[in-house]
């Protein structure tokens, strides 16, 4: 492995951005060939000169198929959109995704009281009794499961 093969496995790589912002490209443009059919005028007969104003629907369809799937390859991977059927590949593509996502769990977790913040988070010192083995607060006396000393 080179030097650009080894990065962090939390970015996407520049090829996979540059194929997202392509798709995305032809998508616009699907989309702009494919109204132009209806603001284009189709003169006195239909058939004239509005066969050359249809041409553009079919092609912007097209267009905007394409731009999709290569937006899609570009965002999640080959093996991760399904292209490449390899699930060890498909989770390593997938990975800016599953990070970003347990990222955002976690943040939505801490400010709710289901997770405490790390500010909020107290480090409890426990101190095991030596005739039962239970854990009890490092400022006991006594032990709360059996009662002895500790």
């Amino acid at each position: 492995m080179d030097e650009k093969e080894k990065k962090d496995p939390k970015e996407i790589s520049e090829g996979r951005k540059s194929l997202y912002y392509i798709g995305m490209a032809l998508i616009f443009l699907g989309f702009i060939l494919f109204i132009s059919t209806f603001f284009q005028g189709f003169g006195d007969d239909p058939f004239s000169g509005g066969q050359d104003a249809f041409i553009n629907a079919p092609i912007g369809m097209v267009l905007i198929i394409v731009g999709a799937i290569l937006m899609n390859i570009g965002a999640r991977g080959a093996a991760g959109s399904g292209l490449v059927l390899d699930p060890k590949r498909a989770r390593e593509d997938l990975t800016p995704f599953t990070k970003a996502a347990g990222g955002m769990l976690k943040d939505a977790l801490e400010e709710t009281d289901l997770l405490p913040a790390k500010e909020k988070r107290e480090e409890k010192i426990m101190v095991r009794c030596p005739s039962c083995k239970g854990l009890n607060d490092e400022d006991a006396r006594f032990c709360k499961s059996c009662g002895n000393e500790l």
